[in-house]
Parts: structure tokens; sequence; C-alpha cells
């Protein structure tokens, strides 16, 4: 997964410019069972099933449990 982050470019002395990525960017959310609440997915991981389904596999923002994103 790529991230796109802001560009800090210096203009003069002791002043930056910020410059922001291209196309806006949106951590991926999931469904945490333990916390019950939908949540951003750390360390994403793309897992391959031959149902053609599209799954990410992560860890919960709050408590570190394994989440997982199901796309069909």
């Amino acid at each position: 997964m790529a991230l796109a982050h802001a560009t800090m470019h210096q203009v003069a002395p002791h002043t930056w410019t910020f410059q922001a990525p291209e196309v806006p960017v949106a951590p991926m959310k999931a469904n945490c069972r333990a916390c019950r609440q939908s949540v951003a997915i750390l360390r994403p991981s793309a897992m391959d099933l031959k149902t053609g389904n599209y799954v990410v596999r992560g860890e919960c923002e709050n408590c570190g449990s394994e989440v997982l994103l199901i796309v069909s």
C-alpha cells in the first residue's frame, strides 16, 4: 500500500511551504470484534483467497487485535 504524505519545501530562511498530495488518502477501516466499532487498519496486508474476494488483514488501531476487511 502506498502512502501519500505532504511534502515540505524551504522557500526562504525559516520559511517553509507545504504541498498536499495530489490524491487524497484515507485510512482503511474495518469492524473490530473486540472493540465493537469501526477502526483504522494498522499494518495492512493483502490475503490471496480463491473466492475472488479482496481481503485485507491488519491490526486494530485501538487494541491491536486482528481485523479483516473483505471486499467482494
